[in-house]
């Protein structure tokens, strides 16, 4: 049986056609660019965003899973650059906050949603209008809203996993693969929630699921990769006179854009492809909904 009859041709067709067509929508273009901005709104919203979360797990599972799950986390991570104080007051900040300011948290972490449709439709290849913004704040609820559930699920497993990373050999072998699959759900849950909602072209569901699946597989690999970085027993202050909030900030910035700009190109790739299997069956092409 030849390879043909198994669509091995047709198969490099598609991908030959859509590295094109990603080629040719990207030329000229500044995706670093869009994932830089998308990466300042991030550092106005993320924290917003982790409170809120953090909050709503410990109104539904209550706050011990908040604060162990914290520190369980902190503590499987490398010594190097420990982040469990940090953690862990995140989440004391999140159960102990009043109700006051925490409403106050819900405006910047709006903004997260706003710079992900800013730099998704610049993907899209469409322009950023005066209501672009409003848009994706208002489009990123539902992220919000589900971002309890999502966050929950690594928080439930930390006190598995941690011990497993902590042990060494083929125990943490066996944490890392368990993690692995712990935090693609929710992450490849939000890839899809911010495909269908806050980008700016209507995709069918099987594509977003597909998009959510694979791009999500990719950066939950990423963020683990964090984890090795957080190993290296570099000062980080060193660039910057010693100062060590300047250069934490730093580093954790640039892992923020290398996230923010393998999401900006997994949309690109995702429209490209839907164009592609569209124009191949139908003749049509994608269509946007603003």
């Amino acid at each position: 049986m030849t390879r043909r009859r198994f669509g091995y041709f047709p198969i490099m067709h598609v991908l030959r056609a859509v590295a094109a067509a990603t080629s040719s929508a990207l030329r000229g273009r500044d995706l670093l660019l869009w994932a830089a901005g998308l990466t300042f709104f991030s550092a106005l919203g993320l924290v917003p965003l982790l409170l809120l979360a953090l909050r709503g797990v410990a109104l539904l599972f209550g706050p011990d899973l908040v604060v162990d799950g914290a520190r369980a986390l902190g503590g499987a991570l490398p010594e190097a650059h420990d982040p469990t104080g940090t953690l862990v007051g995140l989440a004391e900040a999140a159960t102990t906050t009043s109700w006051p300011l925490l409403a106050a948290s819900l405006f910047p972490a709006s903004l997260y949603g706003e710079g992900l449709r800013r730099a998704l439709v610049q993907a899209a290849g469409e322009h950023v209008t005066k209501w672009t913004g409003w848009a994706g704040r208002i489009a990123f609820l539902p992220v919000l809203l589900l971002a309890p559930l999502l966050v929950a699920l690594p928080l439930a497993f930390a006190s598995v996993v941690g011990p497993l990373y902590e042990a060494g050999g083929w125990s943490t072998v066996l944490g890392v693969v368990l993690s692995f699959h712990l935090d693609m759900v929710p992450i490849c849950a939000t890839v899809a929630l911010v495909f269908a909602f806050v980008g700016p072209v209507a995709l069918p569901v099987r594509t977003v699921l597909a998009a959510g699946v694979g791009l999500g597989a990719v950066l939950t690999g990423f963020l683990h990769g964090f984890a090795v970085f957080l190993a290296i027993p570099v000062d980080w202050a060193i660039p910057y006179g010693g100062l060590a909030v300047p250069g934490g900030v730093a580093a954790l910035g640039l892992w923020l854009f290398l996230l923010h700009g393998l999401l900006v190109f997994g949309y690109r790739i995702t429209l490209s492809t839907h164009d592609v299997l569209t124009a191949s069956g139908t003749g049509a092409s994608t269509g946007s909904a603003l």
